[in-house]
């Protein structure tokens, strides 16, 4: 197969951009309500089986980071770079990506005191540059290339500082970015190792054996088959393997969500993304890579609910159901999203998430470690009684006018605008982080 009508018309595929932005936008919103006791079901994870709209957030970022990793090594294989030389990027990312994840999971805040000087230093630093960067004169670049290290120097004495808080002892080991690291990485090693219709055996052989083990493999003193939050096979190995580092809101104790063997099923998952990518650089037209994702879809969503009568829907399991269900989702979403955006051509409506995909990761780790600081470590005194921002917005200016669950969305919304302003900031000055 090959890209040759994409690399005609030389265009990107604005739809994934968006379907990107798109999915780290949800990720904020659903991560930061005013109130975790007061959230709109939708916007909460199914407790265990089953599915609501924020349990399709997840695996819509695995499957793009499938379809981006086809089209990103498409292109520098067809630039004449030989494979291995793609490793070291790829283990420099996924390195990144994991040690991401740890200092989100590890973070524990620092002294008022210290957080109003780094606050201040990011914030002085954001007004010179802007200053600079609308000037005109000589050695601009090279005022903003000594400004760059600056804060780069000032962000690495804060993680520093950060690190000294950090109980090692008992840091969880997993999460969404370690997740991704992980998927991205074994992802990455098969598309470059096997062809197309390997891909496709392995991502569909991952699903079979994951529904065979979790059903036939015994846990010691629960027996085997076990489907519930504290007896089930990946609650077993977590245990094992993860003792004490796991997510302490599980739904049992020594299970994590984003565990040892679930992260099996959304590495298929990702390869779902992968044969998506392959799909859309063939020679079809563009109504028929639209149908036959479509097509796909529908398979996903059938083959998913049959799946679900004895492997149910769920999450937290990362069930080979849950696996067929959401790609199939996966699938209609972005062809919906090509047949707009890259057919038709009504892009205006896509750029505010252009906008956020354009620094995915950033806006996602950056907007989780504020969320953690501002509701539980940066305080400021009411009516003498130290009380965090996070609470003090939610209580003294939504809560006093709203009912409860709508200041807990109010909350989420406002904080996402938050982001979309620093993701503007980004994309307007052309600043791309790449991780």
């Amino acid at each position: 197969m090959t890209s040759q009508p994409l690399q005609k018309k030389s265009r990107r595929l604005a739809s994934l951009d968006a379907f990107r932005g798109i999915t780290i936008a949800m990720m904020i919103l659903v991560n930061n309500p005013g109130n975790w006791s007061k959230i709109y079901p939708p916007l909460r994870h199914a407790e265990w089986h089953g599915w609501t709209f924020t349990d399709l957030i997840f695996p819509f970022f695995l499957f793009i980071v499938g379809v981006a990793i086809v089209l990103a090594f498409r292109k520098r294989l067809s630039q004449g770079i030989p494979p291995k030389q793609l490793y070291p990027k790829i283990l420099r990312r996924t390195l990144i990506l994991f040690g991401l994840g740890l200092f989100l999971n590890g973070f524990a805040g620092v002294a008022n005191t210290a957080w109003i000087i780094y606050v201040s230093m990011f914030a002085l630093i954001l007004i010179v540059y802007l200053i600079i960067d609308n000037i005109s004169f000589d050695k601009k670049s090279q005022y903003l290339f000594y400004l760059k290290r600056f804060f780069q120097l000032v962000v690495i004495i804060f993680i520093t500082n950060s690190l000294f808080h950090f109980d090692l002892g008992t840091l969880r080991i997993p999460g969404v970015l370690q997740r991704i690291a992980i998927c991205y990485a074994v992802t990455s090693i098969i598309v470059l190792n096997a062809n197309i219709k390997a891909q496709a055996y392995i991502t569909f052989g991952i699903v079979i054996f994951y529904w065979i083990i979790m059903k036939v493999v015994p846990v010691p003193g629960h027996g085997a088959g076990v489907l519930q939050p504290e007896g089930n096979l990946c609650w077993f190995v977590d245990n094992a393997v993860l003792a004490g580092r796991t997510w302490s809101h599980a739904p049992a104790a020594g299970f994590d969500p984003e565990g040892v063997l679930s992260t099996l099923p959304a590495i298929a998952t990702t390869l779902t993304g992968v044969l998506t990518g392959h799909w859309l650089k063939t020679e079809k037209s563009d109504h028929e890579k639209v149908s036959g994702m479509f097509v796909a879809g529908v398979f996903g969503l059938l083959s998913g609910t049959i799946v679900d009568i004895w492997f149910p829907i769920n999450k937290n399991l990362w069930s080979s159901s849950y696996v067929l269900f959401m790609s199939g989702m996966a699938l209609i979403f972005l062809a919906t999203l090509y047949w707009l955006v890259d057919i038709k051509g009504y892009k205006a409506f896509t750029r505010p998430f252009i906008m956020f995909g354009s620094n995915a990761i950033i806006m996602f780790t950056m907007s989780s470690f504020f969320a953690r600081t501002l509701g539980g470590y940066w305080k400021i005194n009411v009516g003498g009684s130290a009380i965090t921002i996070k609470n003090y917005i939610y209580e003294y200016l939504l809560e006093s006018w709203l009912q409860p669950i709508n200041a807990s969305l109010a909350y989420a919304i406002f904080y996402l605008l938050i982001w979309f302003g620093v993701a503007f900031m980004l994309y307007k000055k052309r600043v791309y982080i790449k991780v």
